[in-house]
């Protein structure tokens, strides 16, 4: 009896990243269809996406996008506790486009600007995704929701470039980004036509 080897490249286990993405987004799309609020409760996520490559790129450690998003996800998640409490005016979505600033400026403490193509790319992507999510926050509901779709899905763009050039994070990171980005970001823009 042979023994049939499977190639390294084509184990199911290989691709825990997309399962775990499709469990995230099945939250995602839930809390879309239950809670109605898309453009407060995803348009932070924009920044916080660009963060977390942003935190990666300044520590120089691909690994370290998971705990990455850890750490900013709280970040954003207290933000809008604060907001809802009444205790903190600051929108969630103008808060985490300003936490971009203090781990742009780590990056460049860090000397990390020596690499000038992917420092230039790392610059380019925090200003965009951080315009992006301050645009959800500035215009009405229904086009912020649209508008945080288009930034959802521009980042799974992101994740694919980053992916091919094994670059900034780990590519386990960019593929789950990537699955959660595409299909949370075409559920935003579906459930905004809706509305």
């Amino acid at each position: 009896m042979t023994e049939r080897l499977v190639p390294r490249g084509a184990r199911l286990t290989d691709r825990w990243p997309t399962a775990l993405a499709i469990v995230v987004s099945s939250g995602a799309i839930t809390v879309i269809a239950l809670v109605g609020r898309e453009a407060e409760l995803f348009g932070p996520a924009i920044a916080t996406m660009a963060g977390i490559y942003l935190m990666a790129y300044a520590v120089g450690r691909p690994w370290t996008a998971w705990p990455a998003f850890v750490v900013l996800s709280a970040v954003v998640s207290a933000l809008h506790v604060l907001r809802h409490s009444r205790l903190l005016p600051l929108d969630p979505a103008t808060g985490m486009a300003f936490v971009l600033v203090p781990l742009w400026l780590w990056a460049v403490a860090r000397r990390r600007f020596t690499d000038v193509g992917t420092f230039s790319i790392q610059t380019g992507g925090a200003v965009g995704f951080g315009v992006l999510t301050l645009l959800c926050a500035a215009v009405q509901p229904r086009l912020g929701a649209v508008l945080a779709g288009i930034g959802f899905l521009t980042h799974g763009v992101w994740d694919a470039y980053h992916f091919t050039a094994g670059k900034v994070v780990s590519r386990p990171w960019s593929e789950f980004c990537a699955v959660v980005d595409l299909v949370v970001g075409a559920a935003l823009i579906v459930a905004a036509m809706a509305r």
